[in-house]
């Protein structure tokens, strides 16, 4: 993906708004509804270092009329309520639904005109990557999600990554990139395993054992900072993400996931309790892959009984 800026715009001509839109999302035409000669547009770009999150309104109700060509998004409504065409599929949604829009399928949107979003760009090539890491063979079409809003699960789930996603920004945070690459692989794997697509199917299917060998090759992974996610250690020895579950299930009696939060929680109690100066239990975590700081430092009480913190302070009294 390009590297887009940090955008803010606001505007009543209409041709600068379209613009700046085309140029974050894809070639497209907006059409005033009503007859409405004045229109002024709100456009912010957050986010830019990695799947950029896009806050776009305009104050009239408008046609869109896009291909989508080379862009897959997520669109959310904040406010007001949208109806849209894409392929042969209709939807509707309003405040608090979100709704996929898949690459190379023309689509046709019709806001009313309170209507604002909150939208994340999806990197297709990841998304694709992801997938093929899961299926242990590369993705042969385009993927594809079924035009429809997200469940209730799944809206949850990834409004609350989208805020946390901000919340770092809000607070001036740099994420180191192993916690970038996490956060972006978990907002990634729920729509893989929560929305549907066309390869929803196959990701279902059974698979095969990973060997024993190629097991202990994936523990060994687990210590490496540089794997952010058991997406990347599976297709680093040469498995599918099911296959290296299955392994771990059988292997280990246990998920990959839970196995690496293990031993990442050991690296953080060996970085907590040999301390510099430069250490926290913020940088500890995001270093290791953690990115939400509640949750790491309720599985580390739950592990070794004390808080982060409490560890460091007692190394620091030392």
């Amino acid at each position: 993906m390009n590297q887009i800026d940090k955008l803010l715009i606001c505007t009543s001509d209409l041709a600068e708004a379209v613009h700046a839109v085309t140029s974050i999302y894809c070639p497209h035409e907006v059409r005033v509804r009503g007859g409405s000669s004045g229109i002024a547009s709100e456009l912010e770009i957050r986010r830019t270092d990695a799947m950029p999150l896009v806050s776009l309104r305009y104050s009239a109700p408008v046609r869109i009329d896009a291909d989508f060509d080379g862009l897959m998004l997520m669109m959310s409504c904040a406010e007001g309520s949208a109806e849209a065409s894409q392929g042969h599929a209709q939807t509707e949604w309003s405040r608090g639904q979100t709704v996929p829009f898949s690459p190379g399928m023309a689509g046709q949107l019709f806001f009313d005109r309170s209507f604002a979003q909150r939208s994340v760009k999806v990197p297709i090539d990841r998304l694709e990557d992801l997938c093929a890491r899961r299926l242990n063979h590369p993705v042969e079409q385009p993927l594809r999600f079924v035009f429809r809003p997200f469940s209730s699960d799944l809206e949850t789930a990834w409004q609350m990554a989208v805020d946390m996603a901000l919340s770092y920004e809000t607070a001036g945070i740099e994420l180191p990139a192993p916690a970038v690459r996490a956060l972006d692989d978990f907002m990634l794997s729920l729509l893989l395993d929560l929305q549907p697509h066309n390869y929803s199917e196959d990701l279902r299917r059974p698979h095969p054992l990973g060997a024993p060998k190629a097991i202990r090759e994936a523990e060994r992974l687990m210590s490496e900072p540089r794997y952010s996610s058991v997406s990347e250690i599976a297709a680093a020895v040469g498995l599918s993400v099911r296959s290296l579950e299955a392994g771990f299930r059988e292997w280990k009696k246990d998920t990959p996931g839970q196995y690496m939060r293990r031993v990442r929680l050991e690296a953080a109690r060996k970085a907590l309790l040999n301390p510099d100066e430069h250490t926290t239990v913020t940088n500890v975590a995001l270093n290791l892959g953690f990115v939400h700081l509640p949750r790491f430092s309720q599985y580390y009480k739950t592990v070794f009984n004390e808080q982060p913190s409490q560890t460091l302070q007692r190394a620091k009294l030392r």
